[in-house]
């Protein structure tokens, strides 16, 4: 039973995650943080739509993830139940 909860929470943990990585670049708090507060040379970096889209492919992958988990959900309580 505890393997069965630790999947699915990995499972919406991935896709929480992948949501969250999507989604925020693109928000206005994206701009507005203290890493670039206290790292002014960073800002050019970071707020360029090349790293905001690498960081939303990053959420795109957590999502495939989490799908993936989800429809191999049984084979993968297969293999933590037979250890």
């Amino acid at each position: 039973m505890a393997n069965k909860i630790l999947v699915i929470v990995f499972i919406f943990f991935c896709f929480e995650l992948g949501l969250f990585l999507l989604i925020f670049p693109w928000t206005p708090y994206w701009e507005r943080n203290l890493f670039l507060h206290y790292l002014p040379p960073m800002k050019q970096v970071v707020l360029s739509n090349y790293f905001r889209g690498a960081v939303s492919g990053l959420g795109i992958v957590d999502i495939g993830i989490g799908l993936w988990e989800a429809i191999h959900f049984k084979a993968t309580l297969a293999q933590l139940n037979a250890k």
